[in-house]
């Protein structure tokens, strides 16, 4: 019996049994939940394994009293590891994790190769073992999600249905990485799919819960990421409303930073795209200036580095995070610095630590290093949060504050400025650190910060890669088909050529000829220079007497944007609104193919709508 043969029986026994295919999905959830919680704790591993030979070097080169050169050159030799991966092994280039699988979910059906996943997991482990700057929740998602993807091409699935196989990879492998299966879930939800519909909710629901019970089941503990100290947890948690100022004012100064952080990222991303030499070197160029920032850091501030091997602002900062969440370490640092002047000062302290992981973080993964952005989002609201308290306690404003629970609220508030979800950065703060009792601040600040980024900036870190790459993610569910639905997918109609020089009169006869509206305008080399579009020879015609004085290029616009195949659907509903036309040139590197018009776009989103049901 061939393949399909067996499929469509399959299909026929479900249907006579009161299920449809969507049924189907729910083991299909457990297997890539199960398989992405076995691959997040062997990620894990190879993670804790180069961090481990990390460490332990910079111990005993620190007995030598030789630590600044470890410090100075491993992040380099990590670099370089990762760019000959990258560049000769992989030959994928620099990826970034959750943007890379939306852009794959957009313009290539969720379909990705197995090599993206595994050689992620070492440019990662490569990245973090030698002291970059990043998370391990960037590389987790994409390598989880490589693996739903090939999942659903092993077993087939239609382009419906492959969106939530990548989606149930991703949920399964950020909630083993964290112990945080209700955070894995929203993160998916509202980041990646952007769809909270009930067949996509339940598998993916699915699918983290089994990620989450193969990392309990191997640790043989349900413990958080942050276990918080006795201390904090035995302190009075009532949100008073006198405190409600200072959240507020923390609220804004983290969607300051959120966005300060992303348009940074941004700008360096830029500035190493555009850097001299071989691509390949560029990790290693930017390892070096963070070793740099690290011997610095070392001797510039000496009393921040007691207890720490690395600098505090190397890896995925947790043990940092850790300690401000400690009320007694708080302590620890006003009773150190107390004698000293304002410049060193404990939140004086932290907000230099803040400066120096935003720009360790920026070198490490602009240059081409692999690594997420929420472990330095966690850090840089840990530390604004915590310093921000000291500061008003120091400054008399609000004395006896509790600084601790600042920087958990901080921690919300970053991750909600930068990635723009909220839910996702209250539940994942929560059940980092299971302290139910000032999830009211957390929620507050959150929104207070997401309402200030977004008033500055539309768009989140990773909205803002996709936008700049023609990928421009729907807000409402429906928009999710839209966003998978690509030029390729609509009939395009024939395009009607004229060149500038023509009169304007011929445009008149192709009119009746073809019965076409809007017209392609090529160069003299047969490239595409412009378009006539129906509505400005229309007006043309009002003053007929003088279209025979008249050549195409005064009728041309050049202003028009054009469209790829390969791009969404919703990125060219947005090129229409912005210039309202009815149609648009389609090229395929320098060749014009066709026009898509609103009209069969819109026919195409309806039709896939109807199979959708």
């Amino acid at each position: 019996m061939s393949d399909g043969q067996l499929r469509a029986r399959l299909d026929r026994w479900l249907r006579a049994a009161g299920f449809d295919r969507d049924w189907l999905l729910i083991p299909m959830a457990a297997i890539v939940g199960t398989l992405g919680g076995l691959v997040a704790l062997g990620f894990d591993w190879l993670v804790h394994l180069s961090k481990h030979s990390l460490f332990e070097t910079i111990a005993e080169m620190g007995e030598r009293g030789t630590k600044w050169i470890i410090v100075l050159f491993l992040p380099a030799l990590g670099g370089l590891v990762v760019g000959i991966i990258q560049e000769f092994i992989s030959r994928q280039g620099p990826s970034h994790g959750v943007p890379e699988v939306v852009k794959a979910l957009a313009k290539d059906q969720g379909r990705m190769p197995a090599s993206m996943g595994y050689f992620k997991a070492f440019t990662a482990a490569g990245t973090l073992g030698s002291g970059g700057s990043a998370g391990v929740e960037g590389p987790i998602i994409q390598i989880g999600s490589v693996l739903g993807s090939q999942v659903g091409q092993l077993l087939r699935v239609g382009r419906e249905h492959m969106s939530t196989l990548v989606g149930c990879g991703a949920a399964a492998g950020t909630a083993a990485i964290f112990n945080a299966p209700i955070a894995g879930v929203l993160f998916v939800l509202e980041v990646m799919l952007r769809d909270f519909s009930f067949r996509t909710f339940t598998p993916i629901v699915i699918a983290s819960v089994f990620g989450t019970a193969i990392s309990q089941t191997f640790h043989a503990d349900n413990t958080a990421v942050f276990s918080l100290p006795a201390a904090l947890l035995e302190l009075d948690h009532r949100f008073l409303f006198q405190e409600m100022p200072a959240y507020i004012a923390l609220g804004i100064l983290c969607g300051l930073l959120g966005v300060g952080f992303a348009v940074m990222m941004r700008h360096g991303e830029r500035w190493w795209q555009h850097a001299p030499g071989p691509r390949f070197l560029r990790p290693a160029a930017g390892g070096l200036m963070l070793g740099v920032l690290g011997v610095i850091f070392v001797y510039a501030f000496s009393y921040p580095m007691q207890g720490h091997l690395a600098p505090l602002f190397f890896g995925n900062g947790y043990p940092v995070i850790e300690s401000l969440l400690n009320p007694e370490s708080y302590q620890d640092m006003t009773d150190q610095t107390a004698s000293g002047p304002i410049m060193q000062a404990a939140w004086w302290l932290l907000f230099i630590t803040l400066a120096f992981k935003i720009l360790g973080t920026m070198l490490t993964i602009c240059s081409g290093g692999s690594g997420g952005i929420i472990a330095p989002s966690l850090f840089l609201g840990a530390t604004l949060g915590g310093g921000f308290a000291l500061m008003l306690d120091g400054f008399g404003l609000l004395p006896g504050t509790t600084p601790a629970t600042y920087a958990l609220a901080g921690m919300a508030g970053t991750i909600a400025a930068v990635i723009h979800a909220p839910l996702t950065a209250t539940l994942l703060v929560f059940e980092i650190t299971r302290d139910y009792a000032v999830i009211l601040p957390m929620m507050t600040v959150a929104i207070l910060s997401l309402v200030v980024s977004q008033l500055m900036v539309p768009d989140s870190i990773y909205t803002a890669w996709l936008r700049s790459r023609g990928i421009n993610l729907g807000t409402r569910s429906d928009m999710t088909l839209l966003r998978h639905l690509t030029v390729a997918d609509v009939p395009l109609l024939p395009c009607v050529s004229i060149y500038p020089a023509d009169p304007a009169e011929r445009l008149i006869g192709l009119t009746g000829e073809h019965h076409a509206s809007d017209f392609v305008v090529r160069s003299a080399e047969g490239g595409y220079a412009g378009m006539v579009v129906g509505e400005d020879l229309r007006m043309s015609l009002v003053e007929r007497e003088a279209i025979p004085l008249m050549v195409v290029a005064e009728l041309m616009r050049n202003d028009l944007p054009t469209v790829r195949p390969e791009e969404s659907l919703d990125a060219v509903m947005d090129k229409f609104s912005d210039h309202d036309v009815a149609s648009l040139a389609v090229l395929e590197g320098d060749k014009v193919t066709g026009m898509i018009t609103r009209s069969r776009l819109m026919r195409t989103y309806h039709r896939a709508l109807a199979e959708r049901g």
